[in-house]
């Protein structure tokens, strides 16, 4: 969730750049970028197509970004962009072999024990294999709401569908998370669904009964919560993941775009 004085800044860098500041455009673009490329290189697979995605996103914004009214959020229109890139490279690439696991990483400055970076790895790699192997149209959802941060209404409003069907492909999409990282987390075949219910609390779904019977039995049952925390960890890798830096011709194209803005503003 992004703070509020982060959103402020967020803001005031975005009207900055719209009234002709180059400067700024250059820090809005530097700020979004990370974010595009996690969404490029798990929707597209590749680096080569996600660091393409991640050029023609950040040229459209460069170029567009006068037009954003703020009628949605600017992550919803951002990633709106992103998913439009991603549609162009993704024709013709079924077939491609998954994102290497590499670029899922523990995080690395908590120096864990070996025996804990093992485990992170292994379910890192878990979770890498299980996102490859979702549709496309859960697979988005998945990384906009759960490794974003966008609300429902926002990924709603970037993928072009309804609230309610953002939320039937995240239940369907972390149902079968769940089921895909089983093998690396203690289960129990007599608990409840917990994911089920973890997934409906996350989108206002459930009902204060049923929440407060879910937390009681996550409370008191080790296995529960090892799957909640291990399916959370997961998808928190995700955000922290390596991300490689802009290779230079990207960077490159993008500040030809925005010199361009910039003199065509000056006008």
């Amino acid at each position: 969730m992004v703070l509020q004085s982060e959103s402020q800044t967020i803001a005031g860098r975005v009207r900055r750049a719209q009234a002709g500041d180059p400067a700024a455009m250059e820090e809005v673009l530097a700020s979004i970028a990370p974010a595009v490329r996690r969404f490029g290189l798990r929707m597209c697979k590749t680096a080569h197509d996600a660091d393409d995605v991640l050029q023609d996103t950040l040229l459209a914004i460069a170029t567009h970004l006068g037009e954003f009214e703020g009628r949605s959020s600017l992550s919803s229109w951002v990633f709106a962009l992103t998913r439009t890139a991603c549609a162009r490279r993704r024709r013709g690439l079924k077939n491609q072999p998954p994102v290497s696991d590499d670029a899922v990483a523990t995080r690395g400055d908590d120096r864990p024990s070996p025996e804990e970076r093992a485990a992170g790895h292994e379910l890192g790699d878990a979770l890498a294999r299980a996102l490859d192997a979702l549709p496309d149209e859960q697979r988005e959802v998945v990384l906009l709401r759960d490794v974003e941060g966008l609300s429902a209404l926002e990924a709603a409003e970037a993928i072009g569908v309804s609230v309610d069907a953002v939320k039937s492909r995240l239940h369907r999409a972390r149902a079968a998370l769940r089921a895909a990282l089983a093998p690396v987390v203690e289960t129990s075949p007599d608990c409840p669904d917990v994911i089920g219910s973890w997934s409906r609390k996350l989108e206002g779904d459930l009902s204060a009964v049923d929440c407060a019977a879910m937390e009681a039995h996550v409370a008191g049952c080790a296995a529960c919560a090892s799957r909640c925390d291990a399916l959370k960890s997961a998808l928190a890798l995700c955000k922290t993941s390596a991300s490689a830096p802009v290779p230079p011709a990207v960077q490159e194209r993008v500040r030809a775009a925005v010199r361009a803005w910039a003199s065509e503003a000056r006008r």
